[in-house]
């Protein structure tokens, strides 16, 4: 029997040949001009506009501040502003678990803002990922951020896989380790 090829077969490889590679699955942003960039002042009343559509209680001079630390990225589609992630240098002591005065070892990362309408895309990953890169590239040793004022009965890791914000969860599983203060939870990855 080897050697016979059946019609089906041979037009099934006929079209996989005529469509080329199959193709995966594109993400929605792939579709639309996707980019990344570091904030300036330029872009100060946009980001503050995103902001505030997302619950953040900010002043323009508070965003100017951050973004003059040359730490914070922006994610643009189509060259519209949909999603804001604010950074500054923060000293990290080791010893004591907490965040001090110090020379800049780390950086400190407030919680992106992405418009509604992207949520579920994964920006809050990208603006994540695009700042570790920055602090990395900058000589920072940690990346730091606070989660929660409520400390919860228990492991951190087993609350936050069990009950976790989506946020708490994407820092989980980028291996960020969490700590309860007496601020509340501090989640901190060494770089």
């Amino acid at each position: 029997m080897s050697g016979e090829t059946f019609k089906v077969d041979e037009k099934k490889d006929t079209k996989e040949k005529e469509a080329g590679p199959k193709k995966k699955f594109l993400h929605i942003l792939d579709q639309d001009e996707t980019e990344i960039k570091k904030l300036t002042q330029d872009d100060l009343d946009d980001a503050v506009k995103v902001m505030r559509k997302c619950a953040f209680d900010v002043t323009d001079k508070e965003v100017a501040m951050i973004i003059d630390y040359k730490m914070s990225f922006g994610c643009y589609v189509n060259r519209m502003l949909i999603g804001v992630g604010l950074s500054w240098p923060a000293h990290y002591d080791e010893q004591s678990k907490g965040i001090r005065n110090g020379e800049a070892n780390a950086i400190y990362l407030e919680d992106p803002a992405v418009l509604l309408s992207y949520e579920g895309r994964g920006i809050r990953r990208i603006l994540l990922k695009t700042r570790e890169d920055n602090a990395k590239a900058s000589g920072m040793k940690y990346v730091i951020t606070y989660l929660s004022e409520d400390l919860p009965k228990g492991g951190l890791e087993d609350y936050i896989r069990e009950a976790g914000s989506q946020l708490e969860k994407l820092y989980l599983s980028e291996n960020y380790q969490f700590l309860k203060t007496d601020r509340g939870i501090l989640a901190i990855k060494t770089l």
